[in-house]
């Protein structure tokens, strides 16, 4: 814990800035193991939650493995959570894999082993089968954060992941614009899609789909291991982060193709918090995780500007090469995943909402960002 003055009291806040890793947190637990998870198991009245402090465990699933944008964005968030509530809101963050394997973060959290999460609804598209399509749809023209801001508070994206998630005890606090999600590393020079025949591939949702139905192998791995599954052969390529992220872990060790463009150029990452925790809270607070948690959104998007550009440029020092990939490559594939992703209509009434959401929200951006021209 560190003190910090607030410029505008000149009052003392207490801030928790030091992230949980792995090797500390068990050490930790093995003293004190009574005392795990005693956040998410009070449940005082609202009555009483004005004069409580709210100690809350939060499971980030990309921190404190090389993404600095994530570590930077997380640290502030903790800070800014405390600030706004005046003390009464304290947050420890715990590094990747910590608290909760990354398929595993959506049930801890519903069941409160974790009490918020940074995470992603890919990784919870078994139990909540419309997060698949809530976390990317290749190609689908997400390529700045006002865009997204549009259909998610404006055209009923927000409704749909909070009604989705509510049977689970999981309150869904904001969306988060990720970084190019599918731009790929590879070991094997790729000039079209095709080229992915015989590959063993880290990727999901239709994308992975795509990839399948040219050839290619899908295997499963958490991100922070797909340095060690391509060093052993367990994968041939993948799909995970940014320029950043493959950077921080050192991909241009084991990787020499940088495979663009990203056909997802923001995936959707969101903050999730234990419902019952979010409803214990005075309103007040609860606004309080809201606000932070869009802000946060805004910080993720800043910050991957710069630490993508020193990313790529680590990259190209380390030997990487770039490919990009043919523009009639890409209409054929953009066009496959379109009609996939409509192909899922009559599934589930939420994945035919984000359908026709999604169907309309195409048709506003070419609207609104194709050609203009100013008065003369």
């Amino acid at each position: 814990m560190s003190k910090q003055k607030n410029g505008d009291a000149g009052t003392e806040i207490t801030s928790i800035n030091k992230a949980v890793d792995r090797r500390s947190y068990l050490k930790s637990a093995a003293v004190g193991a009574a005392g795990v998870g005693s956040a998410a198991l009070a449940a005082p009245s609202i009555a009483h939650a004005q004069n409580r402090t709210f100690r809350l465990k939060l499971q980030s699933n990309w921190t404190g493995i090389g993404i600095e944008s994530q570590d930077r964005a997380t640290r502030l968030f903790v800070e800014r959570v405390n600030r706004m509530s005046g003390g009464r809101i304290e947050i420890t963050n715990f590094n990747a894999e910590v608290l909760l394997g990354i398929g595993e973060t959506f049930r801890g959290v519903g069941s409160g082993v974790a009490d918020l999460a940074v995470t992603a609804p890919i990784y919870h598209r078994g139990i909540v089968p419309v997060a698949e399509y809530l976390w990317a749809v290749p190609f689908f023209p997400f390529t700045n954060l006002e865009f997204y801001e549009l259909i998610y508070q404006y055209m009923g994206i927000k409704e749909i992941f909070q009604e989705a998630y509510r049977p689970h005890n999981v309150a869904h606090l904001s969306y988060q614009c990720s970084d190019e999600w599918g731009a790929m590393v590879s070991t094997r020079p790729v000039a079209k899609y095709a080229d992915f025949r015989g590959m063993k591939v880290r990727a999901f949702g239709i994308w992975a789909d795509w990839l399948v139905h040219n050839g290619a192998s899908i295997v499963t791995v958490p991100g922070g291991e797909v340095y060690t599954a391509i060093q052993t052969r367990i994968l041939d390529a993948a799909a995970f982060g940014s320029p950043d992220a493959w950077a921080g872990m050192k991909m241009h060790e084991v990787c020499k193709y940088y495979i663009n463009p990203s056909v997802v150029p923001y995936d959707v990452t969101e903050v999730i918090m234990n419902q019952r925790t979010f409803n214990s809270m005075p309103a007040d607070l609860q606004e309080v995780m809201i606000s932070a948690s869009r802000v946060m959104n805004c910080d993720i998007s800043a910050l991957t500007i710069p630490t993508d550009v020193r990313g790529r440029k680590r990259l190209s020092d380390g030997g990487m090469q770039t490919i990009m990939m043919p523009d009639d490559e890409l209409v054929r594939a953009a066009d496959w995943c379109w009609n996939r992703f409509i192909g899922m209509k009559g599934r589930m009434p939420h994945i035919d909402k984000v359908i026709e959401i999604y169907t309309n929200a195409r048709q506003v951006y070419k609207d609104y960002y194709g050609p203009k021209r100013l008065p003369v």
